[in-house]
């Protein structure tokens, strides 16, 4: 358990749920050694170890054992994190189950069963399960009790049909079994074989309400993001540059240092290191590319306190290695960034000139002026085209701006994939 973590979205959601039972806010606090400032971003890691302290100093402080049920009973599946608005934008439930549990390890990582999902769905003796596979769960049942409350209210709550018709848990009965009543309204099972909901296999195809594609991708790619930097962080080499960061400044992040404070000897943690193909050399160097490209990308320093901040105590020794990074000089780099920012301005402004031209077009065949929702700048076309309707008509005036305005929006287009193209080519050589 020592190595899972939950989100700082689940860990806030429990703390402030024992507080509005009556529990101490500074006692739930300083037991559980939850860090307050670690809960304000939900993408924030906390370990389980310190969410299983904080779970059973709430069921204390607020005499309700039941808090595991009663915070899945109330926790929507938008707030927990960005996994639960994965599964609104869902087109079905089926397709939610699906990625709440390709997603599940930003909620909640933990040891699963060797297939790699949390959540599996099976047939058994004719009926239809949905199963947690989760290693040593009486450890913790708070957890099966949330996720299981949660997963039946949510589906009350959105489809306004009780997917589970029984509840089957691996723990014994609490004193609190009314509640399981209460929340699940099934029949409860206690020291079951497995902890599973006995499920209507018709549920899979029920559409979601708010289903979205759009919404969807973006989420999705963000998880991705995520779920990438939650599994890096696990690997020797993302530990190795999350105690690095910190003192990357000082110039000299021994190996030794870092050994210590990750409790190993110097072999133990190159030998780590080797089994992931590389070396702590290697670690340093590409922890200092990576923060090097920030700071200047972002225009957060200059290129002497860029130096300093990823450890080169001479602007010249940062130079070098910045060269043998991207193949141009800080200067050349941070240079060549302007550079394409100021390029940008040109198709813009061909975008917003030519959308002008295109409307005045419209509206000089509807009205014959400008209307009132078109800024007085666009006077500057709009007399022009007046001037060339009274001469020759206005439908050879509104041919004229559509001309002009898809000439400019061309020019844009055109300012717009020259830079996508310069762009690219920059993000290959770096």
């Amino acid at each position: 358990m020592g190595k899972s973590t939950i989100s700082a979205a689940l860990a806030r959601a429990l703390l402030e749920l024992a507080v509005s039972k009556g529990a101490s806010r500074t006692a739930l606090v300083e037991r559980s050694r939850i860090d307050p400032r670690r809960l304000q971003d939900p993408d924030n890691r906390i370990p389980l170890s310190k969410c299983v302290v904080l779970m059973r100093t709430g069921q204390e402080l607020c005499n309700e054992p039941a808090l595991g049920l009663q915070l899945g009973e109330s926790l929507g599946i938008a707030e927990l994190s960005i996994v639960g608005l994965i599964g609104q934008a869902c087109e079905t439930l089926g397709d939610t189950f699906v990625q709440m549990n390709r997603y599940s390890r930003l909620v909640a990582d933990i040891d699963g069963a060797t297939t790699g999902d949390r959540f599996v769905l099976r047939r058994e003796g004719g009926q239809f399960w949905l199963i947690d596979t989760r290693k040593k769960p009486n450890d913790f049942p708070e957890l099966t009790e949330f996720s299981f409350a949660r997963m039946v209210c949510e589906s009350r709550r959105g489809a306004a049909e009780q997917f589970a018709k029984a509840v089957h848990v691996t723990h014994a009965a609490p004193v609190y079994r009314a509640e399981y009543d209460r929340i699940f309204q099934v029949p409860v099972v206690f020291e079951s074989d497995k902890n599973a909901l006995l499920a209507d296999e018709e549920w899979l195809t029920l559409r979601s309400p708010l289903a979205s594609r759009y919404v969807f991708g973006i989420l999705s790619e963000r998880a991705d993001d995520l779920l990438k930097s939650l599994q890096s962080s696990k690997s020797t080499q993302g530990r190795v540059q999350t105690l690095l960061m910190p003192i990357l400044h000082t110039g000299d992040p021994g190996v030794n240092t870092i050994a210590g404070k990750m409790g190993l000897n110097r072999q133990a943690l190159l030998g780590l290191l080797k089994a992931e193909g590389a070396t702590f050399e290697k670690v340093v160097d590409e922890l200092r590319h990576k923060m090097a490209l920030e700071y200047l990308n972002g225009k957060k320093v200059s290129v002497n306190e860029a130096a300093y901040l990823v450890g080169f105590s001479e602007s010249a020794a940062f130079s070098g290695a910045f060269k043998r990074w991207t193949g141009r000089s800080p200067g050349e780099y941070t240079g060549r960034t302007s550079l394409a920012k100021r390029l940008l301005l040109q198709p813009v402004a061909f975008l917003l000139f030519g959308s002008f031209w295109l409307l005045e077009a419209v509206a000089s065949l509807s009205t014959g002026s400008r209307p009132d929702w078109m800024p007085p700048q666009a006077d500057i076309i709009a007399v022009p085209i007046s001037w060339v309707s009274l001469k020759v008509g206005p439908r050879v005036a509104a041919a004229l701006a559509f001309f002009v305005g898809i000439l400019f929006v061309s020019l844009a287009l055109a300012g717009f994939i020259s830079l996508l193209r310069r762009s690219a080519k920059i993000a290959t050589e770096t």
